[in-house]
């Protein structure tokens, strides 16, 4: 019997905060909408509470 793999534990995974996702996420969004003519602003990025 093997191991079951782990993503983690593979040879070229690089561990990345959340925030560089999110990075490129929003230039990309700006960059989509930009082609499509509607004025964007993003909002302040990192992580919020929010009280329900």
């Amino acid at each position: 019997m093997g191991h079951k793999p782990s993503a983690t534990a593979e040879k070229h995974y690089r561990v990345r905060p959340l925030d560089l996702l999110r990075m490129w996420h929003v230039k990309i969004e700006a960059w989509i909408l930009e082609q499509a003519g509607i004025e964007f602003a993003p909002a302040q990025s990192g992580l919020q509470l929010v009280k329900c």
